[in-house]
């Protein structure tokens, strides 16, 4: 009850640059993703992927590495025994598999698993997107609002 009461007082507080990022945080691809496929975010989205709270206060341009990231540190391709590989993220003993949409638990022993390597194919899903820098800008402004508090709001300039 009292997070949702917190999180109606956040949405009724939000600066017009972070509604619009929280629209694009929400807001499924062509691919089908969404940021909360992966990430949650004031109570919306999926805890699959790294916690955002990390990245919030990070200047605008070093949060847009992390958004159009081709490859990331989190993810490795697993090899098991007797099926296919796939991408995946570890969350304790819980890998889910990013080729699927949304991602998938999928409980492993270390038995099953024949190698965990670099991933060297799976791509962030916002780096297909074509965010223009101004929806970037939104898009960082509302993780900054809803993660740290910071209502000033980020200028596309400074992602240059």
């Amino acid at each position: 009850m009292i997070l949702a009461i917190a999180l109606l007082a956040l949405a009724a507080d939000l600066p017009d640059q972070a509604i619009r990022g929280k629209e694009l945080f929400n807001l499924k691809s062509a691919t089908g993703y969404a940021c909360t496929t992966c990430h949650a975010v004031a109570g919306e989205g999926t805890a699959v992927g790294p916690d955002l709270k990390t990245i919030a206060p990070l200047h605008p341009r070093a949060v847009v590495l992390g958004i159009l990231a081709t490859r990331t540190q989190y993810v490795k391709t697993v090899s098991q025994t007797k099926t296919k590989s796939f991408p995946m993220i570890q969350s304790g003993d819980i890998y889910y598999d990013l080729s699927k949409n949304p991602p998938a638990a999928v409980k492993l022993t270390p038995d099953e698993i024949q190698k965990a390597r670099d991933n060297g194919s799976w791509k962030h899903p916002p780096e297909s997107r074509g965010l223009t820098k101004e929806q970037l800008a939104d898009l960082i402004a509302y993780l900054r609002f809803a993660l740290a508090g910071d209502a000033k709001g980020v200028d596309a300039k400074e992602l240059n």
